[in-house]
């Protein structure tokens, strides 16, 4: 058994693998990538679970011929089909509750730094915050319209974020340019993104108030709409 799991290649070595498998494959998964980049751009902060879980599929699809040996080592009687189908529901399913978890993390670690430091603030100018009952109840209130707040804008700051290095990503595989050309960490690919972001977040904030508008309509819809309706109902 130690030497059947000796003898798997590592994670990084399979992400190694799966960005020069995405290389040689080139523009089609560009157009793809270029896709749910636009999905996400326009539509982030409602669609990035279904993008998530996509993205967590093809992945699975990609490493399912590694896991489908130790389906039969495993004694369980599943084809190479079946075990596929399995393992991309399953990647997916996690990927997507992972990106959800993490929004979810980010959240509350963004909220708990920026009040410690909010608290500690204060006290240095001689505001015990802690001690005070007006003040820790000020504080509460502030953090709970804040947290609100943070959960609507996070998912298209990080929608936002991965659609402007997907683009980027669809355009090197497009062109045929390999995928180091843009690292994460170089300063040239913060420029590029940054624009992108920037517009991601201004069209995401559109759709927002469109759905808004809509469910509001449906609340309190126009009055002449009603009343041409009520013509039409059988007596």
């Amino acid at each position: 058994m130690l030497k059947c799991c000796m003898g798997q290649p590592s994670i990084q070595e399979m992400s190694s693998d799966l960005a020069l498998k995405i290389e040689e494959i080139g523009a089609p998964v560009g157009i793809a990538i270029f896709c749910l980049s636009l999905l996400l751009f326009l539509q982030g902060h409602r669609r990035l679970p279904l993008v998530s879980f996509v993205i967590g599929a093809a992945i699975g699809y990609y490493l399912s011929p590694q896991i489908t040996p130790l389906a039969a080592e495993l004694g369980l009687s599943l084809s190479a089909t079946q075990v596929t189908g399995i393992v991309c529901f399953a990647i997916g399913a996690i990927l997507a509750s992972l990106v959800k978890m993490s929004t979810r993390m980010l959240t509350s670690a963004f909220i708990f730094v920026t009040f410690s430091t909010g608290i500690q603030t204060l006290n240095n100018y001689g505001f015990d915050v802690e001690r005070s009952n007006l003040w820790s109840g000020i504080a509460a209130l502030a953090a709970l319209f804040f947290t609100m707040g943070i959960n609507k804008i996070l998912p298209m700051i990080v929608s936002a974020i991965f659609a402007a290095y997907g683009f980027l990503t669809a355009a090197l595989l497009i062109t045929g340019n390999p995928l180091s050309t843009f690292e994460p960490v170089e300063f040239k690919t913060f420029a590029l993104m940054l624009p992108i972001f920037v517009f991601s977040i201004f069209l995401q904030r559109i759709d927002v108030n469109k759905l808004e508008e809509k469910e509001l309509a449906k609340e309190d819809p126009d009055p002449e709409y009603v009343e041409a309706q009520q013509h039409f109902i059988p007596l």
